[in-house]
């Protein structure tokens, strides 16, 4: 018999290395229209989402809000699953079952919405025959972000070679875990300025 996982375990480790390019800096330190980084709004969410554990992958002269722990990725032009593999390794001597791993590049996901995704993700590990190692959100039938990955996951993400995460779960669709979500903001990538004052004005619609 399996014995029950405890959902409350999981960890979140947060991609926030990149250039942004497009963006016009690195979307680390971008602000919203509330006057919070990215990084502050993704490590508040993960915090309050239940994480045991909030890893931010940065680049150098970043330092991200209590209780992230800061991993400084220095490449920030290489692959995103290079931070990955930084945030991973420091997870290695820690409890958790699995990680959310959450892009800088979707900072109005609510914590709702991610502890929902991680433990959908344990709890079907924990019952399955075949264990459902990876978690993805779905909203109107499109797959988004964070993605939740179960420990048993992250060797491979630790050795891949093209394609990064996202070539670890499109290789077998039989382990990824649909967890439907009604948060638009798992669908927000934001890419340019455009995107985030896109994204600001949908979230006050929303609201109203």
């Amino acid at each position: 018999m399996v014995g029950r996982v405890d959902e409350s375990m999981f960890a979140v480790v947060i991609l926030g290395a990149g250039l942004g390019t497009r963006f016009g800096g690195p979307k680390a330190v971008a602000r919203t229209a509330d006057g919070r980084t990215f990084l502050e709004r993704i490590v508040e969410s993960a915090t309050a989402s239940g994480a045991a554990v909030v890893v931010a992958v940065v680049p150098p002269g970043v330092t991200p809000p209590s209780p992230a722990r800061r991993v400084v990725n220095a490449a920030g032009a290489g692959e995103q699953i290079l931070s990955l593999r930084l945030g991973l390794a420091v997870l290695a001597n820690t409890g958790v079952h699995g990680a959310l791993v959450w892009p800088v590049d979707f900072p109005f996901v609510s914590a709702e919405t991610a502890r929902a995704v991680a433990e959908a993700g344990a709890a079907a590990g924990a019952v399955a025959v075949t264990a459902a190692e990876i978690a993805v959100p779905v909203h109107d039938g499109r797959r988004g972000h964070p993605v939740y990955f179960a420990r048993a996951v992250w060797r491979e993400l630790l050795t891949v070679g093209d394609g990064g995460a996202r070539a670890v779960v499109a290789r077998d669709l039989g382990r990824v875990l649909p967890v439907p979500v009604a948060d638009a903001a798992v669908l927000r990538d934001i890419d340019t300025l455009e995107d985030l004052h896109a994204s600001e004005e949908a979230t006050r619609n929303a609201v109203h």
